[in-house]
């Protein structure tokens, strides 16, 4: 049962690692990276749009999110990103591919009892996107990713993390997952990044699994410090193949 409903929890990810022929488990929409690792020789393709209002005359869109997790070898996963990305400013809009980002997830711990399952993720952003969403020079990011499964409905997973991005270096995610009917459950989402300043959010949304290989998602959010985006608004789906 546990295993069912870790694929019902996706983002969560409520499972030490994948193993083949589980159900998938994603790392979107939430903000928190899941535990769980690609098994070997599985692929997991994570695509979606994303429209951010940042002021009233401020708007970025991500018009294709595209994650593709490659299993290597057991409890280690590749992980290839690109967007197609777009920013409004008043009338005038600038779209382009964002910078290429690369990089791993390990599986580290098990969960057991009160001790949670336990992963790590490593990727670094190449100056490699069209200039005018080019990073001034290659961005690290390290994510220690948990989770705990509270009871057959219910879990949590939380990362804490930093993004060598020159402002509000470190983050932290606190995702509350529930099944709420057979394939479909509801997560619940505070998060932000901190260090020179506080820019706290929230998210929420609707996860569904239409099959052990295909999952569907719809998710909210809004700015809750003054520094924060207005609202997003974002929706995807996922394919393990």
């Amino acid at each position: 049962m546990k295993n069912f409903l870790a694929s019902i929890f996706l983002a969560t990810c409520f499972i030490a690692y994948s193993q083949d022929g589980d159900p998938i488990s994603t790392d979107r929409p939430t903000q928190s990276a899941g535990a769980i690792v690609v098994a070997p020789g599985d692929f997991l393709l994570e695509v979606g749009f994303l429209n951010e209002k940042v002021t009233e005359g401020l708007t970025n869109s991500t018009y294709l999110n595209a994650l593709l997790r490659i299993g290597i070898i057991e409890r280690f996963e590749l992980r290839i990103t690109q967007n197609y990305v777009g920013s409004k400013v008043l009338d005038e809009r600038t779209t382009g591919l964002s910078p290429l980002t690369l990089g791993t997830k390990v599986h580290l711990l098990d969960e057991h009892e009160w001790k949670p399952q336990m992963s790590i993720l490593a990727q670094v952003t190449l100056e490699t996107g069209s200039d005018d969403f080019n990073p001034e020079s290659p961005v690290a990011e390290f994510r220690f990713n948990f989770q705990n499964t509270i009871s057959d409905r219910f879990g949590i997973g939380y990362n804490i993390g930093y993004v060598d991005a020159g402002f509000n270096n470190f983050l932290y995610t606190l995702n509350f997952g529930v099944l709420i009917a057979d394939g479909l459950s509801l997560f619940a989402e505070p998060y932000a990044f901190f260090g020179d300043d506080l820019d706290q959010r929230f998210n929420a949304g609707l996860i569904y699994l239409a099959n052990p290989k295909t999952q569907f998602d719809v998710s909210f959010g809004t700015g809750i410090s003054n520094i924060s985006p207005d609202s997003f608004v974002a929706f995807g789906a996922a394919f393990g193949f």
